[in-house]
Formats: C-alpha cells, sequence, structure tokens
C-alpha cells in the first residue's frame, strides 16, 4: 500500500506542476490580451467573455469535482489572473 501511495503521490505532484505551467501561460497570454486592449482603449473586462468561459468551464468538467465548485475554482483564476498588473515579460513574486 505504501508503494501505490507513494506513487500516486508522485503523479500529484506532476500533476501540480503542470498546473503551474498552464496557469502560467494562461496569465502570460492574458497580459497580451490586456495590454492589447489597453493600446486600443478598449476596456479590459468583459463580464460577457468572462462568463463564457465559466459556462465552457461547467460544459467540459468531467467530474468528479462538482460544477460549482470547478466553477468557484475558475473564478478565481480570472480574477487573480485580471488582477495582474501589465508588466513587459516580467511576473510578480
Amino acid at each position: 500500500m505504501q508503494e501505490k501511495v507513494r506513487e500516486l503521490r508522485e503523479r500529484v505532484d506532476e500533476v501540480d506542476l503542470e498546473l503551474i505551467q498552464a496557469l502560467s501561460e494562461r496569465a502570460r497570454i492574458v497580459q497580451e490580451i490586456m495590454a492589447l486592449k489597453a493600446e486600443s482603449g478598449a476596456p479590459v473586462y468583459d463580464p460577457k467573455r468572462e462568463e463564457e468561459i465559466l459556462q465552457r468551464v461547467v460544459e467540459h468538467n468531467p467530474g468528479p469535482i462538482y460544477d460549482s465548485s470547478m466553477r468557484d475554482i475558475f473564478e478565481l483564476i480570472l480574477h487573480r489572473i485580471r488582477d495582474l498588473e501589465i508588466q513587459r515579460g516580467e511576473f510578480p513574486r
């Protein structure tokens, strides 16, 4: 049993690293979008787009995380990434 738990924990660690990479890439893309919108004078925040993202998250949620919980997780992700200041390729630590 201990060996199986160790193997599963290693896989969890791998998935955590994948999540970190994916969230960082998402943040970079969003910063680029925010910079383009700022240059053109367009509003940075688009509530309609955010709702589309959240609906898609629920539609594609395979479980076992409840839809409402998955939506909560993504709302937090969206808000935290939106709060990032536009920086020149640098991320705050």
